[in-house]
């Protein structure tokens, strides 16, 4: 008994997931749009200093967005051309491979539309989170350059080869 519990429990989670997708579908355009429209309003925080680290976050939270959005299109293309058993088999690619799955879905039923769609959400999500890092990293620059020129007494200096003259 509890062995069939511990089975059913994944499978009904399974079952929920994919026809949450499947319904999903006639928001997630909407959720892309809204998405794109905060990282091109963000471009112009990006070239501010002040703003970096505010357009790192909300570059984050856009990816994060792109990232969802992605996965369940490929959980609703993968449940749509290949049921169940498709689904099981990305959730057990590391959960990641419904994507894969929806990719090869899209491939094997040639439909060229989804597969792009998969493809856009992919480098949307890509390209996002690699904004967010490099404007974190920026932002964390510009904040110690500002701190040790205010502070210039508690900036440390360390010298190329300066342990090898010990």
């Amino acid at each position: 008994m509890v062995l069939l519990a511990i089975v059913a429990v994944p499978v009904l989670l399974l079952f929920g997931a994919a026809e949450f997708s499947v319904w999903a579908l006639g928001w997630i355009p909407d959720l892309i749009g809204a998405a794109a429209l905060v990282s091109l309003a963000l471009v112009p925080l990006a070239f501010i200093p002040a703003t970096r680290a505010l357009a790192s976050g909300l570059f984050g939270f856009a990816s994060l967005l792109f990232g969802i959005s992605l996965w369940l299109y490929a959980l609703a293309s993968t449940y749509i051309e290949w049921g169940m058993l498709g689904v099981i088999l990305g959730v057990l690619l590391a959960g990641i491979g419904v994507v894969f799955t929806g990719i090869l879905a899209a491939l094997f039923s040639a439909s060229w539309g989804v597969l792009g769609n998969i493809a856009v959400l992919l480098a949307l999500s890509v390209a996002t989170r690699f904004a967010a890092s490099f404007l974190r990293a920026a932002a964390a620059r510009d904040l110690l350059r500002k701190r040790t020129q205010e502070n210039p007494s508690e900036a440390i200096i360390d010298q190329p080869g300066a342990d090898d003259r010990r």
